[in-house]
């Protein structure tokens, strides 16, 4: 292999023996998802001993001039701070900048470093927090990552009003209890989200607040699901009816309406607001099936062997293949993403007769993936379709990983996907449609929500172990699991409304298996799901939800109902 090609490191799950300590004490703190080890040095409700903020007290933020990649760190945390309801007064401060400056004994300080900690170079978004009571915060980490990620937790440790968006300010204080805090994740690769653009479209600035929503979760990832039948929504220069002529209708307006799609300036704007939250994004373009809007636009691109009247499959010859390196050396140009994902499945699917068999497929995807290795220098990703129809020896590719059980569709499967990624060490991304497929209902009373598989409750995803439940679970293969990606796909998803009820609380259950430790791992430290439902989930994490104004799925009546599913309660 040529030098710059990458392996694909077998790093992305934590092994650690370590005992979680968060189970007691952080169902008095509620933060989400749970910490590693949480030590409460002061009785919760302790205000002598707590850190308090108010406008008497001026706080200032304080990181190192040397260390400027704090500075976006503190600038969110002061405007997080200040568009809240509270009257409290927030200074940035960069130490050894040549300026000295004296405080007042009042003067209560947030200090962000960067700094080595245990285990550094595999776990940079680690993080240790510390609270006292002489009037220090204290957030280190081996990366801005990890101190952004102390920032969110500290952000929970402060009353929920501080997650409401005001211009009306209060003299309340805002007190934060003492504690030691010492925490990292699970899977440091993929800890994501994945968002349908195609068969609903969002907007610029709803992205951006997905983004937002993800960030206090401590997510890292964020799958964009760019192109599909419904819509082709990225703006690609070469093909400009792409998005003028395929960018029309969605799953609610079949060819309709005007254009939706990002230009490539809109997408730009979003991966740099990405990246001031610490999130990657992964550009999802599906193909060579999918790929109805890209043929309504030039139609010389389907494939002659789809013989339906509305063709969703492009050719793969010279001339399909010389569309698929022009759109995603574009892609490559405008995201410099480290990973494409590129389909790669349902691509026989509603057809009579296969449009491409299992060679062809595997031949064609060979082609596209060492394109992605070889020509872009990127690490390609496909989902386990691909893998299954004959993929399965490429150990540079990352495989999606989403069907569960030997049946698929109108056929049986040798043996499952999982089976067969530990059998054949395979990398791979956790997304487990069984458990992490936010299209599907919240319970079966719901009115809305993707038919083909059963209800996601919150407390199931919540007792899901992304390791044990794994068919014929072998231990020692879970270094292959690089990360979790839960997935939105918007064809019953037409508004922000319907896509906040189908998230949350969902997104507080699943950021807990991809940042805590599963209960295979925990040693028996991980709170029960209704420990969990009564302490954090309803008392602590609905409430900065309300504050957010966030529409979430039931109320405190209807999740905790969920008890009465007795393997919930496991």
């Amino acid at each position: 292999m040529k030098q710059f090609k990458k392996k694909i490191v077998l790093s992305g799950v934590v092994l650690s023996t370590m005992l979680a300590l968060r189970a007691n004490d952080n169902l008095k703190l509620g933060i989400v998802p749970q910490p590693n080890e949480v030590k409460l040095t002061a009785d919760v409700g302790d205000i002598q001993k707590s850190f308090v903020m108010n406008k008497n007290n001026p706080t200032v933020i304080i990181y190192d001039i040397k260390q400027k990649e704090l500075k976006n760190v503190a600038q969110y945390l002061k405007k997080f701070i200040e568009n809240s309801p509270y009257d409290v007064k927030v200074i940035i401060f960069e130490r050894g900048a040549g300026i000295c400056k004296k405080w007042s004994d009042k003067t209560n300080f947030i200090n962000l470093s960067i700094k080595p900690l245990c285990g550094c170079l595999r776990y940079p978004e680690q993080y240790h927090l510390s609270v006292n009571n002489n009037k220090a915060i204290e957030i280190s980490a081996p990366s801005a990552n990890g101190v952004f990620y102390g920032v969110q937790t500290l952000l929970q440790l402060m009353p929920t009003d501080i997650y409401k968006k005001s211009a009306e300010k209060v003299s309340k204080d805002i007190i934060i209890n003492a504690v030691e805090i010492k925490d990292k994740p699970l899977f440091t690769k993929f800890r994501g989200l994945h968002v349908d653009f195609s068969r609903h479209f969002r907007t610029l600035e709803e992205t951006k607040q997905i983004i937002d929503w993800m960030a206090m979760h401590k997510l890292n990832t964020l799958q964009m699901h760019l192109t599909d039948d419904q819509g082709w929504r990225i703006e690609i220069k070469k093909y400009p009816k792409l998005t003028t002529v395929g960018g029309i209708g969605d799953n609610s307006h079949k060819h309709k309406g005007e254009a939706k799609f990002f230009t490539q300036e809109q997408l730009k704007e979003i991966i740099a607001y990405a990246k001031s939250r610490y999130i990657k994004i992964i550009p999802e373009i599906d193909i060579p099936g999918h790929m109805e809007a890209a043929i309504r636009a030039y139609p010389e691109l389907a494939s002659p062997s789809d013989l339906r009247a509305t063709k969703k499959v492009i050719r793969i010859d010279d001339k399909g293949f010389e569309f698929v390196k022009d759109v995603l050396t574009e892609v490559d140009e405008l995201f410099s993403p480290e990973y494409i994902h590129v389909g790669f499945d349902e691509i026989n699917l509603g057809s009579k007769k296969p449009i491409y068999d299992n060679k062809q497929i595997t031949e064609f995807g060979r082609k596209v993936t060492n394109f992605i290795k070889n020509d872009l220098k990127k690490t390609p990703i496909v989902w386990d379709d691909a893998f299954e129809k004959g993929l399965d020896n490429d150990k540079e590719i990352l495989v999606h990983w989403w069907r569960t059980g030997k049946n698929h569709w109108w056929r049986k499967m040798e043996m499952t996907i999982d089976q067969k990624l530990q059998k054949y060490n395979q990398p791979y991304i956790n997304s487990n449609a069984a458990f992490i497929y936010f299209d599907m209902k919240n319970v079966k009373e719901d009115k809305r929500g993707a038919g083909w598989a059963k209800p996601i409750s919150v407390a199931e995803i919540y007792n899901h172990d992304i390791f044990a439940d794994l068919k014929d679970y072998d231990v020692k293969k879970r270094i292959l699991a690089q990360g979790t990606i839960a997935a939105t796909w918007s064809e019953s998803i037409d508004t922000m409304a319907e896509f906040e009820k189908r998230v949350f609380p969902r997104l507080a259950a699943f950021s807990e298996n991809a940042w805590a430790l599963p209960k295979s791992m925990a040693k028996g430290n991980k709170p029960t799901w209704i420990q969990y439902r009564d302490n954090i989930l309803i008392p602590k994490q609905l409430e900065r939800y309300k504050a957010m104004n966030l529409r979430y799925w039931g109320d405190a009546q209807k999740i905790t109902e969920l008890k009465s599913l007795k393997k919930y309660n496991k």
